[in-house]
């Protein structure tokens, strides 16, 4: 019967993309998200009805249906690059509306996707942190708590658990009193999926604070509510996984087994890498404390190559390399035990340099607003009578002076480089009008005239087609594309062009991003990690370091400046 839906739907797709260009006018939004819905989340196929629901919108101009259909792009997008890039197109529709309530929506979900879909715990907080200041005179309440238990997340990982704990109580407050005050099926389902993630997230901050049977009632909770249905799966999981921690916590290795065994099941079906790397860990640690060393080799391995290939540190899985380096150390291996060893201290350095900038951010940005509304109202209720407190805004008057003359000093500086850079670019655009001229070489080649211009003319050709913006490029790979050899053609760049090849492929791509940000103001609203890719540059600090170098100027610097030319205009 599966296998005979699938062959229903997969006919009805057919049929639907051949129609898709007489009909897709006519198609309602709702049937469109019916034809979606019925795929699982990061199936690429269900993309076909998101691009017809996204292409709707934008030629109807309904911009709140654009952002949904840019969510559903993310949901739906297994590419981790697309589905930033889907939520940066979603951020600038938002942005662009100048809804508060979108704003903060449209930041939140970015968040999210940076959290859990690139494990980037610095822009995840970043999002979270803006969505949580554009959402403080919000009524959506069900929105301010989704912000409020995201952000409950960071701190619980950075080890704030009393912090943490305010929140997750808060969340799980408000989502359980409207599961049950809703008769909609759906509505009590997200408020449910809201109540069960909270209590979770409750129960592991009450476990590192030791506060054990506060633990234990909110596991017993967890696991009764999130079994009654097969949507709570993933829920049921996570309790299982904290059941098993509880009972090898305890001692009781056979329960601690059954119990981190179920949970492995689930969270392997449901690609949820970050919980399986932690309930892999405790069966490597359980295994390795029975002496069953084999078995716990398999998996305490199996944490290692979820680290490699998701990038990613959590404190729990990082243990795991402490008992690799022992099993090594027992093997008498020195080979191993500094691999391993060198693995643990990268780990190690990675999570203190993430926990001390997100530290000071979250104080920054989220602590200090919240203390700078506690010291308006001890000035109200002292009314500036305290000669301490004058002290304190004295100075507080001058450090802002400072900053406002450096702040100043600055932005001067930052416009005649972005003057120059729209300088150097109106030159560029009189330039591209005129023949390129070939200048003789005064250098004895040994290379004919003829097959200088003709890679002089195939280089042309590799730049109109864009094919620069490949990733990884290489001095043979272009070499190949202009059916040229290597040495020859690092003798023109180098003899007749004055330049080497990496200086090349960065000029040409740093020279496209630019113009693509001039001429489209989307690409402003683009991250910085999106433009990177735009341009095929490996991440956001290569990209800015050579954007400043070719233009003199950050790519924030000049967002920021080109933003607020065009707010003018």
């Amino acid at each position: 019967m599966q296998i005979f839906n699938k062959f229903l739907l997969s006919l009805l797709i057919l049929t639907f993309c051949n129609l898709k260009s007489q009909h897709a006018d006519q198609s309602t939004y709702s049937q469109l998200t019916n034809l979606f819905d019925a795929y699982p989340e990061n199936d690429e196929r269900a993309m076909v009805f998101v691009n017809m629901f996204i292409s709707k919108a934008k030629k109807e101009k309904q911009a709140s249906k654009l952002i949904a259909g840019y969510e559903e792009a993310v949901y739906y997008s297994r590419s981790v690059v697309r589905k930033i890039k889907y939520a940066d197109s979603a951020v600038a529709v938002a942005h662009l509306m100048n809804d508060p309530d979108m704003i903060s929506t449209s930041h939140l979900k970015r968040g999210i996707v940076f959290y859990y879909n690139k494990r980037d715990y610095r822009k995840a907080l970043q999002e979270y942190l803006i969505a949580f200041k554009s959402a403080k005179n919000t009524e959506d309440l069900y929105l301010f708590n989704k912000i409020l238990y995201h952000l409950g997340m960071v701190r619980s990982y950075l080890g704030y658990y009393q912090e943490a704990v305010t929140h997750f109580n808060e969340t799980a407050s408000y989502y359980e009193k409207n599961s049950s005050a809703n008769d909609d099926p759906i509505i009590i389902s997200n408020y449910e999926h809201g109540y069960l993630n909270s209590i979770y997230r409750l129960s592991a901050c009450y476990r590192n604070m030791r506060l054990y049977k506060k633990e234990d009632s909110l596991i017993q909770i967890g696991i009764k509510r999130s079994d009654q249905s097969v949507a709570f799966a993933q829920e049921l999981a996570y309790f299982q996984k904290a059941k098993g921690i509880q009972c090898l916590r305890n001692g009781q290795t056979a329960a601690a087994e059954k119990f981190l065994k179920n949970a492995e099941h689930i969270l392997k079906d449901k690609e949820d890498f970050a919980a399986l790397a932690t309930v892999d860990f405790y069966l490597g640690k359980l295994y390795f404390i029975n002496g069953r060393r084999k078995e716990s080799l398999v998996y305490l391995k199996k944490v290692d190559s979820i680290l490699d290939k998701f990038n990613l540190v959590t404190p729990e899985a990082v243990n795991s390399y402490k008992y690799l380096i022992q099993d090594a150390k027992d093997k008498r291996d020195d080979r191993l035990q500094l691999y391993y060893t060198n693995k643990l201290l990268k780990a190690d350095s990675l999570l203190t340099s993430d926990f001390a900038l997100l530290t000071t951010q979250i104080y920054r940005e989220y602590q200090i607003d919240r203390l700078n509304e506690s010291r308006d109202k001890l000035v109200k209720k002292h009314k500036y009578g305290s000669a301490f407190l004058s002290l304190i805004l004295a100075f507080g008057s001058l450090a802002f002076y400072f900053f406002i003359v450096r702040y100043r000093r600055k932005e001067k500086l930052l416009t005649i480089k972005y003057n120059e850079l729209l300088e150097k670019l109106k030159k560029a655009d009189e330039n591209s009008k005129e023949p390129v001229k070939i200048n003789p070489s005064t250098i004895k080649s040994i290379y004919s005239d003829e097959l200088v211009a003709e890679i002089r003319k195939n280089l042309k050709i590799f730049e109109e087609k864009k094919q620069f913006l490949k990733k990884d490029l290489k001095l043979p790979d272009v070499a190949r594309l202009i059916k040229s050899h290597r040495s020859a053609l690092s003798f023109v760049l180098n003899e007749h062009m004055d330049t080497t090849f990496t200086q090349y492929i960065k000029v040409l791509r740093i020279q496209y991003i630019t113009k693509q940000m001039m001429d489209k103001e989307i690409y402003l609203r683009y991250s910085m990690d999106t433009l990177a890719a735009e341009c095929g540059m490996k991440n956001r600090n290569v990209f800015s370091n050579h954007f400043l170098e070719i233009n003199g100027i950050r790519p924030t610097d000049f967002v920021r400046k080109r933003r607020k030319e065009l707010d003018m205009t």
